[in-house]
């Protein structure tokens, strides 16, 4: 068992066993045996964590980067409306690339804390240690958590991807299966694994923080607002 300096910064204390007696404190000045005890929280709660040099992530930009901590709200994503249950790795590459490939805006890292595939497994993105980036204009204090699914029904979005899939499933070719019972359990384990380690009291879709644009006005798409209403219920957070 890892030691950690006993310094308390939050309500929520992490425990080996389950009970207050194994405790575990995390030094407010020792932000990266945080985040490590988190990984090692998730490892033993049954689930599998997939580090960041383990499905071969980018350097991010780190001296452009900003320090965040105390986080109070958890933003609940999904991949958008081209992606489908996949590797996780694979996916996870791409976003990467596309996001810090911009032409204008490019992100100096994956802009999403942590990424959960349809399989359950937990991978890690941007270093907990930095403010994300993607909820436009509300980073500070927010975790975000993308669901590697597209979880937008066939009558969400205008585009030419929405389009075809309102077509296919107009001619019964194409029908939406419901989410991943594997990523919704490993999500709502992992929600409480945060709320061990931080005062969050807020749980929210993306598109309901305010003021959102472009793919923030669909995403987590309807199927994914369902997700974080359940989510909302059992846990006893509140909405943005």
């Amino acid at each position: 068992m890892t030691d950690y300096t006993i310094e308390h910064w939050t309500s929520g204390q992490t425990t080996e066993t389950g009970d207050s007696e194994a405790a575990i404190s995390i030094s407010v000045n020792h932000r990266a045996a945080t985040r490590q005890a988190i990984i090692d929280h998730v490892r033993r709660a049954g689930m599998n964590f997939v580090e960041r040099s383990d499905w071969a992530a980018h350097k991010a930009r780190t001296p452009r980067m900003h320090s965040d901590w105390n986080y109070t709200k958890i933003a609940i994503h999904h991949a958008g409306r081209s992606f489908a249950c996949g590797p996780g790795a694979l996916q996870l590459q791409e976003i990467q690339d596309m996001q810090m490939g911009r032409r204008t805006a490019a992100s100096d890292d994956i802009g999403y804390h942590y990424a959960l595939d349809c399989f359950g497994n937990v991978f890690e993105g941007r270093d907990i240690r930095f403010k994300g980036e993607n909820v436009h204009n509300y980073n500070t204090g927010v975790i975000g958590i993308v669901l590697l699914e597209n979880l937008a029904d066939v009558d969400e979005g205008r585009d030419a991807v929405s389009m075809v899939r309102r077509m296919l499933d107009n001619l019964g070719l194409k029908q939406k299966p419901p989410p991943p019972e594997r990523q919704t359990k490993a999500l709502s384990k992992f929600v409480t694994v945060l709320c061990d380690f931080f005062e969050i009291h807020t749980l929210g879709g993306h598109r309901e923080f305010p003021r959102q644009l472009g793919e923030g006005k669909i995403c987590p798409g309807n199927i994914g607002i369902e997700i974080v209403s359940q989510l909302r219920t059992s846990t006893g957070l509140k909405a943005p």
